[in-house]
């Protein structure tokens, strides 16, 4: 199913005129580009490379022959179409580092691969003798002066610091590349990917075809192999049966492998709009069709710009109102939508999750995400999933989060179901190890975390409120909010005071009520007689006593789900006090943390 979809999409990119590479090429960072006469003469080495915001050189991607795998002992026998790292292109021994001397192996592989290189441009000028790109390099390989001129410019001296740096060539009398002549293209086009591959029927297509043996690479997914990984390999004998190897074990076929590829590889660009990095799992997505979804997922997820703090939850917010208005619904509701989580593996990439629906399903349940963490607060928009989770972690660092977290939650999101246990279980060490930090961040989480369990249990008449909700009587709920009040009652009485019963008692109160509520309801006696006026000493106790109402007991232990409401009813009653008294300052959201 997800090798199927992508192939869809590249169809549906190709025919939509999108620059993806045809069949035969893929998009290579090309550092350095040799610019030769028609005649083979060395002209220049053109640096490609654009400075990036943050510095760093990015070399220009092109279009160019597909690269097959290099692998065993005579892996320098393998040369690529009109490109290649300079080992192969100028019989550059590659070094440790830049000026070091290379050792006699070095230097030997080196010539192996040049020779391999020169030999494929040999096949080139005999099979396409009118092409005059084809021509011209192959006068330049066979003139070791142009190729000295190549060597001793001033910029291959750059090129050298790049490990495996790549060139290819270019005529000054051409625009495009050389390998993309429609000469080299036909060229391309009319060689099988794999001269061991068998006949067979592609399990995406159905179709008879040549079954791709080895399937290319797949690169973007962070940590994996710098030269890419695969989602479809068979690297063992053990994985093999019925005499098959390799990838006749799952037959896909030489162009349905391709096409997969590279629409994966297309979504995994470092600057795809389709693409995020949830800690370690890296998520793209797509459609049968543009709609707005498509583009507008990203503020679901992504942080807030520091240079424009409120540009995020501003996304989010249209986001919810297309979701609430049903803009979905127009023309694109139907749509097949899919998103895909992966992330590395020993020998291949992991799916981490995939999940497929509509376009109308997949936003619904968004809707419905969106209603989940409602709760009163100063700042009343949505808040990205990504600072969300990260207000669960230690330091309120993403490495800090557990590998598997961020795919189970946005699995649950998406599919309508509970969050993770070990979501709540985060948010609550989190709150404790704090002193009872509930950051409106947290108070989102904790309320949808127990909304969707209830909902799941279809136990909705129990769902937590928005905002303080005076006829809730669960027991962690009114403890909740009966320690909001004590502290209240403190500050009241102890105006300045650096440490309050939250930084010495909360952790203990939301799980052990009965070992420290009769300490607290003894010292609030003893506050109540320092307040200053009459008028406040009646008012807290009458809060007070409203509270104890619902309370014939003071609990020994709450569960998970009484910890959280415990937190909700902390949180649902500070609000409440400081909406009707503004000496306090309100909760703050940026970052997640309280003011």
């Amino acid at each position: 199913m997800i090798l199927q979809a992508l192939c869809e999409y590249y169809d549906r990119k190709k025919a939509a005129g999108s620059p993806l590479p045809p069949v035969g090429f893929e998009e290579k960072e090309i550092p350095f580009v040799i610019v030769l006469s028609p005649e083979g003469r060395f002209i220049q080495l053109k640096d490609t490379r654009e400075f990036h915001e943050k510095g760093k050189p990015v070399a220009k991607a092109f279009t160019v022959p597909q690269g097959v795998k290099r692998s065993g002992a005579k892996s320098y026998e393998t040369a690529y179409c009109l490109w290649d790292h300079f080992g192969y292109v100028l019989g550059q021994p590659k070094v440790s580092k830049p000026g070091a001397e290379p050792s006699p192996k070095e230097v030997d592989m080196a010539g192996k691969q040049h020779q391999a290189f020169i030999d494929l441009v040999d096949r080139l000028r005999s099979e396409i003798p009118d092409d005059e790109g084809v021509r011209a390099v192959h006068a330049f390989l066979h003139d070791e002066t142009e190729k000295e001129k190549a060597r001793q410019s001033p910029e291959f001296e750059e090129c050298l610091k790049i490990s495996g740096c790549n060139l290819t060539f270019q005529l000054t009398t051409d625009n495009n590349l050389v390998c993309q002549s429609p000469a080299v293209r036909q060229w391309i086009a009319e060689q099988p990917l794999d001269s061991e591959n068998q006949d067979g029927i592609c399990l995406v297509t159905g179709e008879e075809t040549k079954i791709a043996r080895l399937h290319p690479s797949v690169k973007g997914v962070w940590g994996a192999q710098m030269a890419g990984a695969n989602i479809v390999s068979f690297n063992i004998d053990s994985f093999n049966s019925w005499g098959k190897d390799k990838g006749n074990n799952a037959p896909v076929g030489e162009e349905a492998a391709f096409k997969y590829t590279t629409a994966l590889n297309q979504l995994l660009r470092t600057s795809s709009p389709q693409r995020l990095q949830l800690n370690e799992t890296s998520v793209v997505w797509w459609s049968t069709g543009e709609n707005f979804l498509e583009n507008n997922l990203p503020s679901f997820f992504n942080d807030t710009p520091r240079d424009d703090p409120d540009r995020g939850t501003k996304a989010v917010r249209q986001l919810f109102e297309s979701l609430h208005s049903g803009a979905f619904l127009e023309g694109a509701g139907t749509e097949r939508f899919y998103l895909l989580g992966l992330s590395p593996n020993a020998a291949r990439i992991a799916v981490r999750f995939w999940q497929v629906g509509t376009v109308a399903e997949f936003s619904k349940q968004l809707a419905q995400w969106f209603r989940d963490i409602e709760i009163v607060s100063r700042n009343a928009d949505y808040p990205p999933l990504k600072p969300l989770l990260r207000s669960t972690a230690l330091l309120g660092k993403d490495e800090n989060l557990p590998p598997h977290l961020v795919g189970e939650t946005v699995r649950a999101i998406l599919m309508g179901l509970p969050l993770p246990a070990s979501l709540m279980q985060g948010v609550i060490k989190r709150i404790k190890a704090e002193q009872g930090e509930v950051t409106p961040y947290r108070a989102r989480l904790i309320k949808a975390f127990l909304n969707r369990s209830y909902r799941h249990q279809n136990l909705t008449n129990k769902e937590v409120t928005m905002a303080y909700n005076p006829e809730e009587k669960r027991i962690g709920y009114r403890l909740g909010c009966l320690f909001a009040v004590l502290e209240k009652l403190q500050s009241d009485a102890n105006p300045g005071l650096n440490a309050g019963i939250r930084d010495r008692y909360y952790s203990s109160a939301s799980c052990n009520p009965k070992s420290v509520f009769g300490t607290l309801m003894r010292l609030h006696a003893h506050h109540l007689k320092k307040l200053p006026h009459q008028g406040q000493r009646v008012v807290a106790e009458k809060r007070i006593a409203e509270i104890m109402a619902d309370i014939n007991d003071f609990p020994a232990h709450l569960n998970l789900e009484d910890q959280g409401l415990f937190a909700i009813g902390y949180y649902h009653q500070r609000q409440a006090l400081f909406t009707k008294h503004s000496k306090e300052p309100a909760h703050s959201e940026s970052e997640g943390v309280e003011a």
